[in-house]
């Protein structure tokens, strides 16, 4: 069956993610530049980076590698375009980096929002576990159940509802455990709020090494 993130034009996606209903651009764009702050990163892995949201808080000076991930090629293409005057050391790799063939020389720091809702756990944390140096660190966005509003919230941008039938939220719990079992372990976790009673967990993850663990709520 073809993957219907290669039907849903980049302008719907981004229009999509920055309706007023959903408004969730920024406040990925937000978590990205605070990770990127906090790790300060030699080098970094966005998967699903779609046009490059974030990446302009990259500073070329301290993150020397920048790998940019997606299944679209056309998200890639006006990503390259986005950034085409930027001093970044920027990689773009078309492919589904939940494949167990996925394999790039691994980073520092692997963000991924809103993209484990779309792939098996566990064969997606194992590629992301080979993907990240000893002490790398994952950070992963997952968005949680809401009693007020459906998984794909409704808006103009109607080629969105086709994502419905592949995508399966991913409890914090369970993802937890499988990055356990692929050797990352959860240091610190947020919960984000969002539009329509909605609502983030971005786990941090680190890979070869346990800390204790921070819990932030942030209302």
């Amino acid at each position: 069956m073809k993957n219907p993130w290669l039907d849903i034009p980049f302008g719907d996606y981004e229009g999509h993610m920055n309706s007023p209903a959903v408004a969730q651009l920024q406040v990925l764009n937000e978590l990205f530049a605070a990770v990127l702050a906090s790790h300060r990163p030699k080098s970094v892995a966005i998967l699903g980076c779609a046009g490059g949201n974030g990446l302009e808080h990259i500073d070329a000076s301290v993150t020397e590698r920048v790998v940019g991930i997606d299944i679209n090629p056309a998200y890639l293409q006006i990503l390259r375009k986005r950034f085409s005057h930027s001093q970044m050391n920027l990689e773009l790799v078309e492919a589904d980096f939940a494949s167990p063939t996925f394999s790039v020389p691994p980073v520092e720091l692997v963000f991924a929002a809103l993209v484990f809702e779309y792939v098996p756990t566990d064969q997606a944390v194992r590629t992301v576990s080979r993907s990240l140096v000893p002490d790398g660190i994952l950070v992963a966005a997952l968005q949680l159940p809401s009693a007020a509003s459906p998984p794909v919230t409704k808006t103009e941008f109607s080629s969105l509802e086709t994502l419905a039938p592949i995508l399966e939220l991913v409890s914090p719990d369970t993802f937890t455990r499988a990055c356990a079992a692929n050797g990352l372990e959860l240091v610190k976790e947020q919960t984000i709020p969002l539009k329509q009673g909605k609502k983030l967990f971005a786990g941090h993850y680190r890979k070869g090494r346990a800390m204790p663990m921070l819990t932030i709520s942030v209302e």
